[in-house]
């Protein structure tokens, strides 16, 4: 999540307003906002919060962060302070944090300002090792969640799976596998895609069509460049060599055959409304990759408590995309953000009480991790 630095005071406000709204109706809890402002990264001051140990280890098979709560409190804490109660961690759902693509991995910044602020709530934050971090989706995540899920499980009854962007979508599909059955208290998305298909449409057409619905989607403007570059390395390397050629006006794309030629028009076409029939005439690897990681796919009979996030302005996944989480899962609660961009606060400032809305929705959306059981 983004710092403003000129915004800050706005934040601060904003906070202040949310969290008065949180006293008055207690819902979400204000450990539910502070918790936010503190993932934020604002280190909002939470004196009876537990301290937290990050550490590595092997959970699963799998290497992970682990965020553990300290209580006791460590030596070293004021004298007077008041002294926490016993650590509850072991009795909550364990919370397991899937990030989406980030090049520092378990290691950004942001990635640890979230799980030390859920942390501080006493309860366990599992981080996994994943391969999306290096913009690489791949169903051998979904293993990994799922190993890592069930080994918690294991001690904590269930599990919370929260992830951000890409890793909410995995999420997803995780929750879905059959070992984790009674297992999953609650997946919590924020910025999530449900179909990769619908994230390739709205990338090369700048357009989304959800259940005869269309929205406009202004982009990264590397989106096209990376959706060009995933959907070609799926391809055999002699394939992907024909579609690139033809891509960079090297090859005429008469020249491909059918299937190379679909994906070509796929990756070409700016009409939303062939998009689909482009994908389905591609090659078969091409539409069984992009199938194994689509929840709506994939995933679409899942009945679970489900909360999804998604910023309006999202120049990562398509808005859109929160409409049809909505048409695949009718029971999921959704919330939308005006100030954020992805899964960040935006660098434009709209104003105190459009922020603290926002923080408002956030806010919830974290009470529901807090709350699952």
């Amino acid at each position: 999540m983004r710092r403003r630095g000129n915004g800050r005071r706005w934040l601060l406000a904003a906070a202040v307003a949310a969290g008065a709204l949180a006293l008055l109706t207690l819902s979400p809890s204000p450990t539910a906002l502070v918790t936010v402002v503190d993932g934020l990264g604002l280190d909002a001051p939470r004196p009876l919060a537990a301290d937290v140990d990050r550490e590595q280890a092997v959970v699963g098979d799998v290497e992970v962060d682990r965020y553990v709560p300290a209580r006791p409190p460590r030596a070293g804490r004021v004298a007077g302070s008041p002294t926490p109660a016993p650590s509850r961690a072991g009795d909550r759902p364990a919370v397991v944090l899937l990030p989406g693509a980030t090049p520092a991995g378990r290691d950004d910044g942001r990635v640890v300002d979230i799980a030390t602020a859920f942390a501080r709530t006493d309860r366990l934050v599992v981080v996994p090792e994943l391969e999306v971090y290096g913009e690489d989706l791949r169903p051998t995540d979904v293993e990994r969640i799922v190993a890592v899920a069930g080994t918690l499980a294991a001690d904590h009854s269930q599990v919370v799976l929260a992830g951000l962007s890409f890793g909410g979508s995995l999420a997803l599909l995780a929750a879905a596998q059959p070992s984790l059955e009674d297992r999953v208290a609650l997946v919590a998305t924020f910025g999530a895609y449900a179909d990769l298909g619908g994230v390739v449409q709205a990338a090369t057409t700048g357009r989304s069509l959800v259940e005869g619905d269309t929205y406009d989607w202004d982009p990264d403007p590397r989106a096209r460049e990376v959706v060009r570059e995933q959907v070609l390395d799926i391809l055999p390397p002699p394939d992907r060599a024909e579609v690139a050629a033809a891509l960079d006006g090297e090859q005429d794309p008469d020249q491909l055959d059918t299937e190379l030629r679909s994906v070509y028009d796929l990756l070409t076409d700016d009409d939303p409304a062939r998009s689909v029939d482009h994908l389905d005439a591609s090659p078969e690897v091409l539409r069984e990759r992009i199938a194994e990681v689509s929840p709506a796919r994939r995933a679409g009979d899942l009945d679970l408590p489900l909360i999804a996030l998604h910023a309006r302005d999202d120049p990562v996944i398509p808005y859109a995309e929160l409409r049809r989480l909505e048409h695949t899962y009718p029971h999921a609660r959704t919330l939308d953000l005006v100030t954020f961009d992805h899964v960040g606060l935006g660098d434009e400032e709209r104003g105190w009480w459009v922020t603290a809305r926002d923080l408002w929705q956030t806010a919830r959306f974290a009470d529901a991790i807090l709350s699952a059981r």
